[in-house]
Formats: structure tokens, C-alpha cells, sequence
């Protein structure tokens, strides 16, 4: 069971990573336990991501139009925890083909930590690109899309920094995660829709 003070550190350590601080990996626990512990961060993310699934559905379908239903949030929930567990099987080939095996634990629990900050970034857009709506979209899409592009930056550093790679392999890993997060997002739109 992970620690206060183990998840302190991991969100500070995360936070030093959003400044570029190449310092950050220290705050990290990497060994085995820490590895493990690191996904104790998809508990505190899990509310942040179903309420910006929630507002972003009803901002797309209408209050009307949105079901919502036990099936829907069974299926989102299946596919946030595939998400949580499919990065890193494909980041443990991808850690040992660039020759950076040795970095995949560090790397694991910085990007798991990480995450906690990145939904952080992304949710005040969203409540307010909600509230907007899609049928005027106005300031709000421009910041939303603003949260989003930081929050690629962001996992660009956390990348760099963790795996201590240059920045075309750092790339490199953001399309990887990004291309699973459409993939799983496409598998959950056609099982819903």
C-alpha cells in the first residue's frame, strides 16, 4: 500500500518535471515497490477523467441526447485501466529496442506521476469549453486546445528526462501514447455508439 509521504513525493517530483527540472527523478521511488505504488496515481485521476468524459459527452450529444448509462461508464472505466497498463507493456519493448531498459522503471513511475499534473493542466479547459458548448465554440476550444498541446510538451519532457533520451526519441514516445489514446478511444466510441 502505498505511503502519504511516497505519493507527496511523486506528485512533487512530477511537478519538478513540469519546470524541467532534470533534479525531479530523485522524488521518485524506483524500485519495485515504487514502480507499483506509481499506479496508485490512476486512483486519484480516475474522478478528474470521468468528470471530463462526463462534460465533454454532454457537451458533444446535448443533455438530452446523452445516455450515460451503467454500460457506457463500465466501458470507459475498462478502457482507462487498458490505457493505464497497455503504455508501459508497449514502453518495455520500446525501453529496450533504443537501448534505455535500465530507465523503464524511472520512466514508468515518472509518467505515471506525471499524469496527476497533466489532468490538472487539461480540466479547467474542459469545464470551461463545456460550459461554452460545442454550438458556440469561442474561447474556450482555443484553450482547451492550448491545455492539450501543453500537456504534450509536458509528456515530451517527462519523456527526455526520464528516459534521458534526445528529443526526436522523446517524440518519439508522446506519438506512441498518443496513438494507443486514440486507438482506445476509437475502441470505446464504436462499442458505445
Amino acid at each position: 500500500m502505498i505511503t502519504l509521504q511516497e505519493a507527496s513525493h511523486g506528485l512533487f517530483g512530477a511537478w519538478r518535471l513540469l519546470h524541467l527540472d532534470r533534479s525531479a527523478l530523485q522524488h521518485f521511488r524506483t524500485d519495485s515497490i515504487g514502480f507499483w505504488n506509481s499506479f496508485w496515481a490512476a486512483a486519484i485521476v480516475l474522478p478528474a477523467i470521468a468528470l471530463e468524459t462526463l462534460l465533454l459527452s454532454v457537451d458533444e450529444a446535448g443533455p438530452a441526447d446523452s445516455s450515460g448509462g451503467p454500460l457506457d461508464v463500465l466501458i470507459y472505466l475498462q478502457i482507462f485501466v487498458i490505457a493505464w497498463l497497455l503504455f508501459p507493456l508497449v514502453m518495455a519493448g520500446v525501453t529496450d529496442s533504443i537501448n534505455r531498459g535500465e530507465r523503464f522503471v524511472v520512466f514508468v513511475v515518472a509518467w505515471n506521476w506525471s499524469n496527476i499534473v497533466r489532468i490538472a493542466i487539461v480540466l479547467p479547459s474542459v469545464v470551461i469549453f463545456a460550459a461554452e458548448g460545442v454550438d458556440t465554440p469561442g474561447w474556450g476550444a482555443v484553450l482547451y486546445l492550448a491545455a492539450q498541446l501543453a500537456t504534450l510538451v509536458y509528456a515530451w519532457a517527462v519523456a527526455r528526462i526520464a528516459l534521458d533520451v534526445p528529443p526526436m526519441t522523446a517524440v518519439m514516445v508522446v506519438v506512441i501514447e498518443l496513438g494507443l489514446s486514440i486507438m482506445l478511444w476509437l475502441t470505446a466510441e464504436s462499442l458505445i455508439g
